[in-house]
């Protein structure tokens, strides 16, 4: 067993700090800060615990410990909507005005309505849709073919990517068009993926979280690795998953054009400087993580 604590171990370590920091900040404000804040704390020695228990129980924890940064991260978005009441004012008008300054046009408002034609509506909402087979498909695959190294690369990448997201929502919340716009109400809302998708969205989506899209960055990154630890085929597969989506989140007016271009940006600065910076750093509890 390698004593070592992992690189995606250091940097939830971090990100639950950083909570622990918020919710601290928000006692007396928020209801249940203080315990929040606690929970946060005592997080930092799950890592500890998993290595100590790969030890007793084998191969379940050791799978636990390379699948617990997925499952953490879904809870730090949900756990971004509880904060969300407490930004403030977002900063939608800025990133709308950044939107026209570089478009000319915001491209979301107006695309759907332009082409408000079912056969592109249904493959470009399906597009959208498939964003979380994209996330969750291809970490499940090398999970089930026992390809640990792939697994934990990818899931650092991917935790790297939407962590970093994640704080900057925190420090620039911004609803997005989804939430500030009327949205279009044609043809393309008779369609069945057209409602899967707003489902979906009901169902999971947290506020403050559009500007730069994590759904981009995310099927960016889950691209970006599969070329290496997936066959040809499959990488392809996955870049021209990723590359709808980067279409699709404009054309279903989840997004601003710009959201979109923040996204592929902010996911390849966070691949060519965090990942390889974690990859190379010590590790909190002693020991050097493995690459």
């Amino acid at each position: 067993m390698n004593a070592a604590v992992r690189p995606v171990d250091r940097l939830i370590a971090a990100y639950n700090v950083l909570l622990a920091i918020i919710w601290g900040s928000l006692i007396g404000r928020a209801e249940f800060a203080a315990v929040i804040a606690l929970a946060h704390v005592a997080a930092l020695s799950l890592p500890w615990l998993l290595r100590r228990g790969e030890g007793r129980l084998g191969p379940f924890t050791r799978t636990l410990h390379d699948i617990y940064p997925l499952l953490w991260m879904a809870a730090f978005w949900t756990e971004l909507g509880f904060l969300r009441p407490f930004h403030g004012p977002t900063h939608d008008a800025w990133v709308a005005a950044l939107d026209l300054a570089v478009f000319h046009v915001h491209l979301n408002a107006v695309w759907m309505p332009r082409m408000p034609w079912l056969w592109l509506s249904e493959p470009m909402h399906f597009s959208y849709y498939i964003y979380y087979l994209i996330i969750v498909g291809p970490p499940l695959a090398l999970l089930a073919t026992s390809r640990r190294d792939g697994l934990r690369d990818l899931t650092l990448r991917v935790l790297v990517t939407y962590l970093g997201c994640f704080t900057l929502y925190l420090l620039f919340p911004v609803d997005g068009p989804a939430h500030t716009m009327t949205p279009y109400t044609g043809v393309p809302t008779t369609g069945f993926f057209y409602h899967l998708v707003h489902a979906a969205g009901d169902f999971g989506d947290s506020m403050g979280t559009a500007f730069p899209s994590s759904h981009v960055a995310g099927a960016l990154t889950v691209a970006w690795a599969s070329w290496r630890w997936f066959s040809r085929p499959v990488a392809i597969l996955l870049a021209l998953e990723a590359a709808g989506l980067v279409v699709s989140t404009v054309y279903t007016q989840h997004h601003y054009a710009i959201d979109v271009v923040a996204g592929l940006v902010w996911g390849v600065v966070l691949q060519l400087t965090v990942v390889p910076a974690l990859n190379r750093g010590p590790a909190l509890f002693g020991g050097r993580a493995p690459a």
